[in-house]
């Protein structure tokens, strides 16, 4: 019985010492901002957000009810959101020496890691975002284009049909009409080469 409560507890046990941190990869430009969330369901005493690659630092230290601790790096370029159990931080302004690996830290009894958010300050966005944003209209327009062509295509096609349709029904109604034929005798030279029988009774 021990055994199978405890079974069926590891897993909530396991999710309070878990945290959630989002996203896993940014890229942003030189004087942006990135959003990271921290969330964990367990009690915490607070919560780091920390740098860790390629050099080690606590970007922010943050308590429920209490002053945060900024980094002098990040000192006014860093606001927060949330409660330390599902905590969101903005990093402002950011310089090409931002990029880097971030971890939330929850502090409970233990110390749990998240999985890590990379950041990737750069100065122009990537090639391939690029080519992305420029070929968008040209992948918006082509199937544009072949559903007009298509719908045309369509409509005169419809348009030849009733066509022949029309006139296939005018013949076979013309086919089902007997024909009316007129014979006309002309009386006047039938007679000529009639001999004329004389009356007996004159």
């Amino acid at each position: 019985m021990v055994g199978l409560l405890g079974l069926l507890l590891f897993p909530l046990l396991q999710a309070a010492g878990e945290v959630w941190q989002s996203p896993r990869k940014t890229i942003a430009l030189e004087g942006d901002s990135v959003n990271i969330t921290c969330s964990t369901p367990g009690t915490l005493h607070g919560i780091y957000l920390k740098k860790t690659w390629p050099n080690n630092s606590d970007v922010i230290y943050y308590e429920d009810g209490s002053e945060p601790t900024v980094d002098p790096q990040f000192q006014g370029r860093i606001a927060y959101s949330g409660l330390q159990s599902n905590l969101t931080i903005s990093l402002y302004h950011l310089q090409l020496a931002d990029t880097g690996g971030y971890t939330c830290v929850a502090i409970m009894d233990d110390k749990i890691f998240g999985p890590g958010t990379l950041v990737m300050v750069t100065d122009q966005l990537p090639q391939a975002a690029n080519t992305c944003q420029e070929s968008w209209p040209i992948h918006f327009a082509l199937p544009t284009a072949l559903a007009v062509g298509f719908f045309l295509i369509g409509l005169g096609l419809g348009a030849v049909c009733v066509l022949i349709r029309t006139q296939i029904q005018k013949l076979c109604c013309a086919k089902d009409k007997s024909p009316v034929f007129v014979i006309y005798e002309d009386m006047s030279h039938s007679r000529c080469n009639t001999m004329s029988i004389p009356n007996q009774y004159q």
